[in-house]
């Protein structure tokens, strides 16, 4: 089935939209840096836009690179921030919030489009991956950890208690 001309032409204009407003964004952005220190924060600040878009649209293709830059753009700021880590630690953190971002994709597509289940593996392992750096490091004591695991079990447990699924129809 072609799409007719009319829909080419819808298509392409709301290109030129998009395009037209990543543009004016990056000028607004460029402008701002002159006056502001907001160069930690432009990843967070895309990602987070890309993030409500595709929530209020309920496309897919939008919330996942929000979900990753948001992620990335969250470590980029706690590695900044004036909180100073220590190096050894650094690493474990940007992965714990980079793990958050993948960890949104299948939350905000659950509620706002389908229900995607694949970035829970990716976030997953770089969760676990940083959190491991934290504890080997000495920065998240055995005791506190045990609670967090615990927390973890229970909204595991709740979350299969709850939710139902999506209704199957019968073919």
């Amino acid at each position: 089935m072609q799409p007719t001309s009319e829909n080419r032409s819808n298509r392409r204009h709301n290109g030129r939209i998009v395009a037209g407003i990543i543009l004016v964004l990056i000028g607004v952005a460029t402008l701002l840096q002159r006056w502001l220190d907001i160069g930690n924060y432009i990843t967070l600040l895309l990602g987070a836009a890309l993030l409500i878009w595709g929530s209020i649209s309920r496309k897919t293709g939008l919330i996942i690179p929000g979900g990753v830059l948001s992620g990335i753009g969250l470590g980029i700021l706690a590695m900044q921030s004036p909180w100073h880590f220590p190096a050894e630690v650094q690493s474990g953190i940007f992965l714990l919030c980079f793990a958050l971002g993948w960890f949104l994709i299948s939350l905000l597509s659950s509620l706002f489009t389908c229900t995607l289940w694949w970035p829970l593996i990716p976030g997953g392992i770089m969760a676990l991956i940083g959190g491991a750096i934290l504890v080997t490091n000495g920065a998240i004591p055995w005791l506190d950890l045990n609670l967090v695991y615990a927390v973890i079990l229970i909204f595991i447990g709740l979350f299969l208690l709850v939710y139902r699924g999506r209704a199957q129809k019968n073919k």
